[in-house]
């Protein structure tokens, strides 16, 4: 894991309030209790879902570490995730494919293989049978092996345990703390697919429970090829206020224009997905917080005395944006905005709150008084969630530049590379 940057001088950590101890933060601490560890056991787990380009990342990386795990790891197979879990399924199995195909290279794992649906039931009932996770793997791989050279896939003989196994997984699950396929689980924490090696590698070698040094799998960022992303086209930045990945991502973003990259900006706010009548469920949101919590550790980011802006707090920040201001102004009241909602547990529905942001980005406070006294106004923040949309995306953070799109923090990376990767 890299060493955390320190914060933005703009973005001060001092005099907060128990900082990193808000009571939802202590909440979220003391939910990993012994009781939930032993629950879930000492055994490394990987959730797979047949179909999910991400889950076949993970396993391909489970076969190359199964032998580093002393204490083993099993394979549980799980279904389709819940529709209000996955609100926009056909963006997000697209964005999955492109995104998985994209990041194969990168950690030196076979490309995804897309699995049709009429031979889906077929693979679920053959890796339903497996009794270890070594057969599990090697039943995978073969079953992968057939559809990428165009053979179809015969059920097994025997006992159909299939409708059995998923719905135990699914439950196990739940009951542990998450709803996405591709997650590996480790005493009660959670690591999603391939963005979170780094806290299980530590958390792996905490318990001495992985043999060697080695990382589970470098990340190779020259590997990776952009070819449809146009440097000179602007870099579209889609955000909500309510969404703490968003903040992570605007911070990185202002750091790197700092440094002198990403010349041409274009930051666009938009309303929260659960004001646009996407559910975002209590299982999810709980994730959310645990997981950001430590990213931002990680990136040197003040995070955890949290006040959600949800409604009114948010409505009264999109309709005084500096929507007409240059981009790292945007930048900065997005920043700062963001740290009080998620740092600092400020109501930004009251005005002496929304004022100090407007004092510490060096705006004009009576301006925008004037502006919130005409009423509310989102029609800016209407307008980018349509070109949200249009983009082929539908959560935030998401990026834009030129034909190349992406989705979440995790990604900048990508938006920091060169238009082509090198010839493989």
């Amino acid at each position: 894991m890299t060493a955390p940057t320190p914060p933005l001088r703009w973005l001060p950590t001092s005099g907060l309030p128990r900082s990193f101890k808000s009571r939802i933060a202590e909440r979220v601490a003391r939910s990993r209790d012994p009781l939930a560890r032993l629950r879930a056991g000492r055994r490394l787990e990987l959730y797979y879902e047949v179909g999910d380009p991400h889950s076949q990342l993970a396993a391909a990386l489970a076969r190359r570490i199964h032998a580093r795990l002393p204490t083993g790891l099993d394979l549980r197979l799980v279904p389709t995730p819940d529709a209000h879990t996955y609100p926009e399924e056909a963006k997000q199995r697209n964005f999955a494919a492109r995104d998985a195909a994209r990041l194969a290279p990168c950690h030196d794992l076979p490309a995804p293989v897309p699995v049709p649906p009429a031979q889906r039931a077929a693979m679920q009932a053959r890796l339903a049978q497996a009794p270890d996770a070594a057969t599990f793997l090697a039943v995978e791989r073969d079953c992968l092996d057939a559809l990428r050279d165009g053979r179809p896939l015969a059920p097994p003989s025997g006992e159909d345990r299939t409708a059995q196994v998923l719905q135990a997984n699914a439950e196990r699950r739940r009951r542990l703390g998450h709803y996405l396929p591709a997650m590996w689980q480790y005493r009660g924490e959670w690591f999603w697919a391939l963005d979170r090696l780094d806290f299980l590698h530590a958390r792996l070698q905490a318990d001495a429970a992985l043999h060697g040094e080695d990382p589970l799998s470098p990340l190779d960022a020259r590997r990776l090829v952009t070819d449809d992303r146009d440097p000179s086209a602007p870099l579209e930045c889609w955000f909500s206020f309510r969404s703490p990945y968003s903040y992570l991502a605007v911070v990185e973003l202002l750091r790197q224009r700092e440094a002198g990259r990403h010349p041409t900006l274009q930051p666009r706010p938009v309303l929260p997905m659960i004001m646009r009548g996407l559910p975002v469920p209590a299982v999810k949101r709980l994730y959310i917080v645990r997981d950001v919590h430590r990213c931002a550790a990680a990136q040197g980011i003040p995070f955890g005395r949290i006040h959600d802006p949800v409604g009114d707090g948010v409505l009264r920040v999109l309709t005084v944006y500096p929507y007409d201001a240059d981009p790292d102004t945007q930048l900065r009241f997005a920043a700062i905005a963001m740290q009080s909602i998620w740092a600092e547990g400020l109501d930004l529905c009251r005005d002496a709150n929304l004022a100090s942001v407007f004092a510490r980005c060096g705006l004009d406070w009576p301006t925008a008084q004037r502006t919130l006294a005409q009423g509310i106004d989102t029609a800016r923040a209407e307008a980018n969630r349509e070109a949200l949309f249009e983009a082929g995306l539908w959560g935030v953070p998401s990026f834009r530049q030129g034909a190349f799109t992406t989705w979440g923090q995790d990604r900048i990376w990508m938006l920091d590379r060169p238009a082509a990767g090198p010839s493989l």
